[in-house]
């Protein structure tokens, strides 16, 4: 027998619940009985017992009362039948009258759909949440960490049902067709139609116009009287506003049935924000923070169709993961003060760059691969019948620029011109032109200076000559090919490094760590002074909130106030095969930039065996950190990786693994196996790691007095 029984609170009495028993047709009082007796048992006694049924099925209450069984059972646990029970039933219109046919106030009718509904939206978990590794992209574009998914809740008969009466007012007996957002909520909206049946024309038509898609392309709406739209869910009313400034149809033809942040001018049945409205975060997806973070987006598309949740695995990175296309760039520009850290690069932009090549550098120590390249591709591709040089506003392109200044001729026509002097005017009909740029990190300059050279003769041709790629992706750097080709032009990329793109409000380690140590110091004003830094932690906090911080401080020192040096044996690097007297000008950088480059190869990968997968997020194995135990090395790792990718939290076993990692470094901090103390703990105070809460705390029992003050003031703060 299929039944939905539920608790709540009438109005202006929030002391003592009520019991409301809703059931699709007319059954037993005995078993009636049964369902009080079963609810009494696991929960108090109710104020009131509500038998709720359709008009033609309901009960009356002398019919109860006339029951000896029902009211011998009624009153051994429950009280005075007279006093405590409340026959209801609802007709066409979905209003609610007591047994005499008396109107049920419309604040107690209220309370008894809202408070059903919420029961509902709990009990079959109506809000689908995501967690760190992934989040969700809605049909809207936004990003959220969680949305609502009403199909969730249309399970069982009696409770569709249930639901259902309270869209009854909406349906008018012109009704000729009924369009849904998804077809999910059609069972929800077939049952209405049942329940009304009072239909001048025969039963509606259900359409489902799936959602955004009908904004997107043509959707042919009857834009009429007989129409009528429900939208399944929304956070913002933003649908419901589309097809308002997009149709001819009227607010109340359009009605949403769960909502939050629902605005006034909109109709909604199920105000759902009593237990969603301070959780759920929805942004646009260039505020959103997930993202930054390196959550996974996870669209909801169609119907609310929703993939299965990701799964977590751990990836041991392997030597073979460094592949030979990165070897070669290594073998060519690393050591050698050319793969830098956060410098300014275009000088009319003055923001720094995260990766910064020192294009300048590499040309004054150039290999012997990358000398070859340069002068077969200058040779090949600079056209007899050059007219025009234009130079990107960097040393680096101006140096690249003066490399291949002995191909170009002597002809007194060639003129030399600045990215950011171009104009129309110096172009309008020029013969053949060069296009300089020392690196291109996403190629916006180029394609704004490709806009701006299409007043060049038409038989003229334009070279793109690039020393260094940045681009995240071959794909990117396909495309931007391709863009830049068009009309039969030439780009020339001498030396391809794929790297992430750390954009100007991306959140980087330093930023986490800046974050955390700012506000203990006097540059903060509302910072707490009074706990102040030990010795080391408060040399790093001047540095880094200054943005002094250069390609040899990227990472926290040792306990003794010594930088993480790399040692020889350097895996990734064994068959470079460098000299003494190169690996002496090894810099932090090198080390970050080769351990980026690896974790960012396996992210793109498009198969098995990296971090990238449309349905799971890979964490780092806390293997990886004692397979490579340089401290340098593993703060390369820490700083390299995503939160997400460093959140064990997902997995007790894996935060086992890496909380024994841990303790064992913190342990170690005073000799070579944990030099990098300091990095593991301020990955864990800011955040970019995390551990199971239990495991946390175990690490406390590492303090010991013999611990330098800076290893001890990040443990309080990690239990404190």
């Amino acid at each position: 027998m299929s039944y939905f029984a539920f608790r709540f609170f009438e109005p202006d009495d929030l002391q003592r619940s009520s019991l409301a028993v809703f059931t699709e047709s007319k059954v037993g009082l005995d078993t009636i009985s049964r369902i009080l007796k079963q609810d009494v048992s696991e929960n108090l006694v109710p104020k009131h017992v509500y038998l709720i049924n359709p008009q033609e099925h309901s009960y009356s209450l002398i019919e109860c009362i006339n029951n000896e069984s029902l009211v011998s059972e009624f009153e051994s646990y429950l009280g005075d039948v007279n006093e405590r029970l409340r026959c209801l039933s609802f007709d066409s219109k979905g209003e609610l009258k007591f047994c005499d046919s008396t109107a049920v106030g419309k604040s107690l009718s209220s309370m008894i759909f809202q408070s059903g509904m919420l029961e509902l939206f709990k009990k079959h978990r109506g809000l689908i949440e995501s967690n760190t590794a992934y989040h969700f992209v809605k049909p809207s574009g936004d990003h959220c960490d969680k949305f609502i998914r009403a199909s969730n809740l249309l399970v069982s008969s009696s409770e569709v049902t249930f639901l259902a009466i309270s869209l009854l007012p909406y349906l008018k007996p012109n009704l000729k067709c009924i369009y849904v957002d998804t077809s999910s909520i059609s069972f929800l909206i077939s049952i209405a139609i049942r329940l009304y049946s009072n239909f001048d024309c025969g039963t509606p038509a259900i359409e489902s116009f799936e959602s955004y898609a009908a904004l997107n392309h043509p959707y042919d709406f009857v834009e009429d009287s007989t129409s009528l739209i429900f939208i399944s869910a929304t956070t913002s009313g933003s649908l419901a506003n589309n097809l308002l400034e997009n149709t001819s149809l009227q607010k109340d033809q359009i009605v949403t049935l769960f909502h939050v942040n629902l605005p006034t001018h909109q109709e909604g049945i199920y105000d759902i924000s009593r237990v969603v409205l301070n959780s759920l975060v929805s942004t646009k997806a260039t505020q959103c923070e997930f993202c930054k973070q390196g959550s996974k987006p996870i669209r909801i598309a169609g119907d609310q169709f929703l993939p299965e949740n990701p799964k977590h695995d751990p990836l041991v990175i392997k030597k073979t993961d460094f592949s030979s296309n990165r070897e070669k760039f290594f073998r060519q520009f690393a050591a050698m003060r050319v793969l830098r850290w956060n410098q300014i690069g275009v000088n009319s932009d003055k923001s720094k760059e995260h990766f910064y090549l020192d294009v300048k550098t590499s040309l004054e120590n150039m290999a012997k691969d990358f000398s070859d390249n340069l002068e077969r591709s200058a040779k090949r591709y600079i056209s007899r019948d050059l007219k025009t040089v234009i130079t990107l506003d960097d040393p680096g392109s101006i140096a690249l620029k003066n490399a291949i200044d002995r191909y170009m001729g002597n002809s007194i026509d060639l003129r030399f011109l600045s990215a950011t002097d171009l104009n129309h005017t110096d172009l309008s009909d020029s013969g053949s032109v060069l296009v300089i740029a020392g690196a291109m990190t996403s190629g916006r300059s180029l394609l704004s200076i490709s806009r701006k050279l299409r007043c060049i003769n038409s038989l003229s041709s334009i070279v793109y000559f690039v020393g260094f790629s940045k681009l995240p992706s071959n794909e990117a750097k396909t495309q931007l090919e391709k863009d830049l080709k068009q009309g039969g032009h030439e780009v020339i990329i001498l030396n391809n490094c794929p790297l992430p793109r750390i954009k100007e409000y991306s959140k980087t380690a330093w930023d986490w760590e800046r974050e955390k140590l700012r506000p203990i110091g006097g540059d903060d004003p509302l910072g707490d002074n009074e706990n102040s830094l030990p010795p080391l932690l408060d040399f790093r906090r001047q540095k880094i909130v200054n943005d002094e911080l250069a390609s040899d401080d990227l990472f926290l020192c040792n306990v003794h106030g010594e930088p993480l040096k790399l040692r020889r044996t350097f895996a990734f690097w064994s068959e470079l095969a460098f000299d003494e007297e190169r690996l002496k000008k090894v810099t932090q950088a090198d080390v970050y930039w080769t351990v980026q480059c690896i974790i960012h190869d396996l992210r793109i990968k498009s198969e098995g065996g990296g971090l990238a997968s449309a349905y799971h997020t890979t964490l780092i194995s806390p293997a990886n950190f004692d397979r490579y135990n340089d401290g340098i090395i593993q703060a390369a790792l820490l700083r390299a990786a995503y939160p997400v990718e460093l959140d064990y939290r997902l997995d007790p076993l894996f935060s086992r693994q890496m909380t024994d990692v841990c303790a064992s470094v913190i342990r170690n901090c005073n000799n070579d196996q944990g030099e990098a103390a300091l990095e593991f703990l301020m990955a864990l105070w800011s955040g970019r790691m995390h551990l199971l809460d239990e495991h946390l705390k175990e690490l406390s029992e590492c303090f010991n007095d013999d611990m330098t003050v800076d290893v001890k003031f990040l443990l309080r703060q990690l239990y404190s």
